[in-house]
């Protein structure tokens, strides 16, 4: 009988550790997703800034895109349209993986909406500089939002 008793409690006592266990794994986990999206907001952040400090650093670029936007991307030559060209598409690669963050879950909708946002203003400057839509998940949510399904 006090064998039972005694490997009951145990049975009980180790169901209590498994359930703690859970709790604290559930913890973790979260923990964790919250450390990802914390860092995933400051790594936007910071390519945002580094972005804007390479603008303002640069000697030329800025002026570059001045001219593009106020007389036409036709008015630039060819060493011009290439650096704005390179200086473009780094623009869409960071959006479009600040984009994939929060399709993974590591950015909010509202920042990922803003984000779309801003490229579908940004659109019809790039198609003049020679970007064409692909079909990635980032393009996609483009075309979705400027009405061009």
């Amino acid at each position: 009988m006090d064998s039972e008793k005694l490997n009951s409690r145990l049975a009980l006592l180790a169901n209590f550790g498994v359930v703690a266990g859970l709790l604290l794994l559930a913890y973790e986990l979260r923990e964790a997703q919250n450390f990802a999206e914390t860092e995933a907001a400051v790594q936007r952040l910071n390519q945002m800034q580094e972005a804007q400090r390479d603008m303002a650093m640069s000697e030329s670029l800025g002026g570059i895109r001045v001219k593009a936007l106020s007389d036409g991307a036709h008015t630039l030559a060819p060493d011009e349209l290439y650096r704005l060209q390179r200086w473009e598409n780094s623009v869409r690669l960071r959006m479009r993986s600040q984009y994939i963050q929060y399709v993974r879950g590591y950015l909010d909708e509202e920042t990922a909406n803003g984000i779309v946002r801003a490229a579908v203003n940004w659109l019809p400057y790039w198609e003049e500089l020679g970007y064409e839509l692909g079909d990635n998940e980032f393009e996609q949510a483009i075309r979705r939002a400027a009405g061009r399904q």
